[in-house]
């Protein structure tokens, strides 16, 4: 039984070592939002349209698939610079109101 726990702990352990340093390798450190809770707008497209994710990392992909907020935002959003930007080839994601 000792065994079998010690084997538990180790493995926990090793799982938390991998994940910590494959969360800071892709990036998923960075804060996607501020202390309250507004988005912080880190990609700016040509038009100049500002966006916090950018689509073709595919970290940021991952991180605006879970972001149902900035999904939102986009479906709502008129702005017609954000389909300037995707004729250009550039796709953001989270866009600024």
């Amino acid at each position: 039984m000792k065994k079998l726990l010690f084997s538990i702990v180790v493995f926990c352990v090793a799982l938390t070592s991998i994940l910590t340093l494959a969360w800071s390798q892709y990036g998923f450190d960075q804060e996607r939002y501020d202390s309250q809770g507004q988005p912080n707008y880190r990609y700016r497209g040509s038009s100049g349209k500002e966006y916090q994710y950018d689509l073709s990392r595919p970290q940021d992909e991952l991180r605006y698939e879970l972001d149902l907020g900035a999904q939102m935002r986009d479906q709502l959003n008129v702005d017609p610079r954000i389909e300037l930007d995707r004729e250009l080839g550039q796709y953001g994601g989270g866009a600024k109101r």
